[in-house]
């Protein structure tokens, strides 16, 4: 999927980017004698490694991310309050020693540290090409018109993997090899509207090609002394993402006539040196003649490692202070993520490199904020599909998370009367998965198994996403794929829903329901029926206790999570508030909604809203209940609304809204024609 002038409005540009390293310097001899094997490998010269920074003793994850945005702030003119979007873009969750967090979302946090109060926040996952994908999405809203500003971060500590590496790696041959190359850091990008200047995004693309997404995976270790660890077929994974790559390089450029010698510098994702020579070569033989010369390529490997989601945003700094980027320059931006994600990017810098080395702000203002309207071409549900296991329709008990997917997209596409090839966007919203795989994104695993193809030799393209933001996520994955279908970036999108929750031995409170939901989404052609518009917001700063957490004890890996109920007390309040919004935002009046699609909420609190709630509490639709009464989480709206379409409750032309909720205290809401 690419954005390529998908709407007449301007595009974005890079109004500052922020950079946070860990103080901690770790060299490349260093790591290999940290080893419990011996290792008599040349690693240092096969990646071109030297050194990296590693955090992990005073911050980790989410600090790094803050770092580098307060970092990105100081030289914008943009304030944090005139944020319109807030994506947190980081594979890495580890927030302490011992726990990584899955509730609140990443973004939630920061929105809270930094005080980017009125920005629509949510996490973005795709591994390495998560921040990109954040971008992407982003600069698609700006050139609609529909933000003016938005900020991609990432905060990835993953040197742990190396440490649990070091642990467990048995030869030179071994899978988690790749561990050893890792470096912390934090990156943040503001964007914002392009002016009347040479500066901005050209072109932004990137595709998934599913199939190839079991050459790289990492998740919680099985060994007793616990820990990440990342398992790599390095050649695989190296021959099939530099083919896909440089094929989607070639049919971008070559639909914008150009070709890599219109570029004045090359940055690529940050892996290995031999990794990048052979994208060069590649490029090379594909166009027959030398059109990428080495002494262009950003190289930032020696003095930082492979930094995941930050490498392109690190390297572009780096290269600006010391004078190998100038004000001018024209950049082309290779990405390269496991998955197989690849994808493309062309940008002409205006004076951000002159405003890296200067510390000077830029001179770019927030415009004033514009009312938003009902969308006159809504965006239709044109079918739900759901999976609960142990049910006729669902999937069988006990199913993992990629077949409650499977169950619940093939429902959905049946229902819709299509194709997997007909989808062009396949986003998953699901916070809780088998095996708490942390990449590559679990819709990229979904695309490779289920039929969804990208590749170069395909004759379309699936982009694939992980989207996460507790119970809200669903509601999120529609408004982004809706936002994108209206951008032009897309034509048909699947947001599914999964959650397979690993409780802890002996929780107690609610547990996530074990199911699963697709919606496919699609311009509605009668321009009648399909979401009108959604609003979403923080209502509270989240209590610390309440949340979940990844967590480990003598190789079980389980999920503890507190405070479920009482955070569904405390959201439930401001519902009515949150939707008193949406309805002025799009001039309704509370009595012409037909009924309200909630949140799941436990009955006392459920019934506490509809009893305190005028007019629209004695209209919120009961959603079916689980077989065992779990909590539905991000599965709840669309049963929610596939029951109240099916019910006979409402007919063409009534208008339902539907909220959604997080344990971060963010509430959404959207406006719905059936």
């Amino acid at each position: 999927m690419s954005i390529q002038a998908a709407t007449a409005g301007a595009g974005s540009v890079i109004d500052s980017i922020g950079v946070a390293l860990p103080d901690r310097v770790m060299t490349t001899r260093e790591v290999l004698d940290g080893c419990r094997s011996r290792l008599e490998l040349p690693l240092e010269q096969t990646t071109g490694i030297v050194s990296r920074r590693v955090a992990g003793d005073v911050e980790y994850a989410l600090d790094l991310a803050t770092r580098a945005a307060e970092d990105c702030i100081s030289r914008s003119s943009i304030g944090l309050g005139d944020v319109d979007l807030l994506i947190s873009a980081s594979i890495s969750r580890v927030d302490s020693p011992d726990r990584s967090t899955y509730e609140p979302a990443a973004a939630t946090g920061l929105r809270h540290r930094l005080g980017c109060d009125r920005a629509w926040a949510f996490d973005v996952t795709n591994a390495c090409a998560g921040q990109f994908t954040g971008i992407y999405f982003a600069d698609a809203l700006i050139r609609a018109g529909e933000i003016d500003s938005a900020l991609i971060v990432s905060g990835e500590y993953i040197s742990h993997l190396m440490r649990t590496a070091q642990l467990e790696i048995a030869d030179e041959l071994d899978a988690r090899i790749a561990c050893l190359t890792l470096g912390d850091a934090g990156a943040a990008v503001l964007l914002t509207r392009a002016d009347d200047g040479p500066g901005g995004f050209d072109h932004i693309g990137i595709r998934t090609v599913g199939r190839y997404h079991t050459l790289c995976v990492a998740g919680p270790t099985d060994r007793p002394h616990g820990g990440v660890i990342m398992k790599t077929d390095m050649m695989g994974l190296a021959a099939a993402g530099i083919r896909e790559m440089v094929a989607h390089t070639q049919q971008a450029l070559k639909a914008m006539g150009l070709s890599p010698v219109d570029f004045d510098r090359f940055i690529p994702h940050q892996t290995s040196a031999l990794a990048i020579q052979a994208a060069v070569r590649r490029t090379n033989k594909v166009y027959g003649r030398v059109v990428l010369d080495e002494r262009d390529v950003i190289n930032n490997l020696p003095r930082r490692g492979n930094t995941a989601t930050t490498s392109h945003t690190v390297a572009l700094r780096d290269a600006s202070l010391d004078g190998r980027i100038r004000t001018g320059d024209r950049v082309l931006f290779e990405v390269a993520a496991s998955g197989v994600n690849v994808g493309t990017a062309a940008y002409r810098l205006d004076g951000l490199p002159d405003r890296l080395a200067s510390g000077i702000r830029s001179q770019r203002t927030a415009p004033p904020r514009r009312r938003p309207t009902p969308w006159p071409h809504p965006v239709r549900a044109v079918a739900i599909g759901l999976a609960e296991p142990g049910t006729e329709a669902g999937a069988a008990a006990g199913a993992t998370t990629l077949e409650l997917i499977g169950a619940a997209t093939g429902d959905c596409l049946r229902r819709a009367g299509a194709r997997a090839s007909d989808v062009d966007l396949l986003i998953h919203t699901g916070v809780y998965r088998t095996g708490m795989i942390a990449e590559p994104a679990i819709a990229a695993i979904a695309a490779g198994e289920l039929g969804f193809d990208g590749s170069a030799t395909a004759t379309g393209e699936v982009l694939a996403f992980d989207v996460t933001n507790g119970a809200l996520g669903m509601l999120d994955g529609c408004r982004i794929a809706a936002e994108l279908i209206r951008a032009g970036a897309a034509g048909t999108a699947v947001v599914v829903a999964s959650e397979v929750e690993q409780r802890e031995p002996g929780a107690t409170g609610p547990a996530v329901a074990r199911y699963g939901s697709a919606v496919l989404l699609r311009l509605d052609p009668h321009r009648t029926s399909g979401f009108l518009g959604f609003h979403s917001r923080s209502v509270a700063v989240p209590a610390p206790d309440r949340g979940a957490w990844a967590m480990q004890d003598g190789g079980l890996n389980f999920i503890r999570a507190t405070g479920r109920t009482e955070s569904a007390s405390a959201y439930a309040e401001h519902v009515p508030a949150v939707v008193a919004e949406l309805l002025d935002r799009m001039q309704v009046r509370p009595d012409a909604i037909r009924t309200v699609v909630p949140p799941w909420l436990p009955t006392p609190v459920e019934r506490r809203l509809r009893g305190t709630w005028p007019v629209l509490g004695a209209r919120l639709a009961t959603l079916p209940s689980t077989s065992d009464g779990t909590d539905l989480f991000t599965s709840a709206m669309p049963v929610g609304l596939r029951a109240v379409t099916a019910g006979g409750g409402v007919s063409p032309g009534d208008l339902v809204v539907v909220v959604g909720a997080s344990t971060g205290m963010e509430i959404g809401a959207a406006l719905y024609r059936i």
